[in-house]
């Protein structure tokens, strides 16, 4: 009875040697080629990390020597100014209406002065009673009959007299409203019977008489382009009623001191405009070309070094990286102007990573601009649109 025993206990651990051995081969099938990947992959890390970092770079530029300055404007007559009457009275007739040129001199309204008239007539009738008193006082021979000062007095008289007629008659000139200067009538405020009177108070204006064959465009300069407005400096006249049209001005002075509210530079322009194609009052805009007085570099706004008190760059010389200081000047949103610590041609790194140290040795790959997105064009902006806010354009990367 033991032999069947032993037979059948060898048989047990025989199969389970099997299933040992079969379990150890599928635990060996499926182990090694996953550990042999993980070996690779730690490997490759490995490499990664002892070779150099790849960096994107691009070359920061030198600015160009001029800038191109666009601002709004104000744009008013060559001469301009209000006719008002010199005497009261009443609008007797009117001969010259908006949009009317006229002549220095010409008569413009006629003004009927029947108090006036009145006054003059009295002063005339005193002045003969003065002379005539005068005359008799004179020609009195007879010695010590009338006194040095009562013939002084009386002579006094006759002057003062005479002086108040003269004074009524000038007066009485004015009864003509004549244009100051020739141009052309851009207000009328009279017509036939209306009252007026020699007051000057806003709004009492008979005309308003405007020159135009020159327009002078008013712009407000930004403090840190004010170094560069010189008299004499060339500009673009540009308006909205001629698209891509560009009219010749010239700055013939500015304020020499800055507006203490706004911190910019009262400037005129002067647009000649002899075939009378501008009109005065009209939006405008003035665009300069102006040298610059420190030329600077122009850099990308994302290769700023993040973080820190200094304003800083990483540059690669010679593979490796390099940390520079700069002063910036002013900033175009994705450009910045940099007036300190860069010449032009440096390669730059954009977008710099925190881990980045000096001297780390990088591989440089050069920057491309993201391909734009199929769609649509985008709308063409408005040429010289009213609303386009002031522009200063430096030289665009590439």
């Amino acid at each position: 009875m033991s032999e069947p025993t032993t037979s059948s206990s060898s048989r047990f651990w025989l199969i389970i040697l099997i299933v040992l051995a079969v379990f150890g081969g599928l635990f060996l099938l499926g182990y090694m080629p996953r550990h042999n990947r993980e070996k690779a992959r730690d490997s490759e890390a490995s490499q990664n990390a002892a070779a150099a970092p790849t960096v994107t770079v691009v070359a920061a530029q030198a600015a160009p020597d001029t800038t191109t300055l666009t601002l709004p404007a104000d744009t008013r007559s060559n001469r301009e100014t209000f006719v008002f009457a010199r005497a009261n009275g009443y609008i007797k007739s009117w001969s010259a209406d908006i949009g009317q040129k006229v002549k220095a001199g010409q008569v413009l309204a006629e003004v009927t002065t029947p108090e006036l008239d009145q006054q003059i007539a009295e002063a005339r009738a005193t002045l003969g009673l003065a002379r005539t008193s005068y005359n008799r006082l004179a020609g009195i021979g007879l010695p010590g009959a009338i006194s040095k000062q009562e013939l002084d007095a009386a002579q006094a008289q006759y002057a003062a007299q005479r002086a108040g007629v003269q004074q009524l008659l000038a007066q009485q000139a004015f009864r003509r409203v004549t244009a100051p200067f020739s141009g052309i009538v851009t207000q009328r405020n009279v017509e036939v019977g209306s009252l007026v009177n020699s007051s000057n108070t806003p709004g009492s204006h008979l005309y308003k008489l405007e020159q135009t064959d020159k327009l002078r465009a008013y712009v407000q300069v930004p403090q840190n382009f004010a170094p560069a407005i010189k008299p004499g400096l060339t500009a673009d006249f540009l308006v909205p009623e001629f698209p891509g049209r560009v009219f010749a001005g010239r700055v013939v002075r500015e304020a020499g001191a800055l507006d203490a509210n706004t911190r910019t530079l009262l400037t005129e322009v002067e647009v000649p405009n002899a075939r009378g194609e501008l009109r005065p009052g009209s939006y405008a805009q003035v665009r300069f070309h102006l040298p610059r007085t420190s030329p600077g570099v122009l850099i990308p706004a994302n290769a700023l070094v993040p973080g820190g008190t200094d304003v800083r760059v990483a540059t690669v010389q010679d593979g490796k990286v390099h940390y520079q200081t700069i002063t910036p000047g002013r900033d175009f949103g994705s450009q910045l102007e940099v007036a300190q610590g860069l010449k032009g041609g440096e390669l730059l790194v954009l977008n710099p990573a925190e881990n980045l140290t000096e001297g780390q040795a990088v591989q440089t790959r050069a920057y491309k601009p993201a391909p734009k997105p199929a769609g649509p064009p985008p709308a063409k902006p408005r040429l010289n649109d009213p609303d386009a806010p002031r522009v200063s354009s430096p030289a665009l990367l590439k």
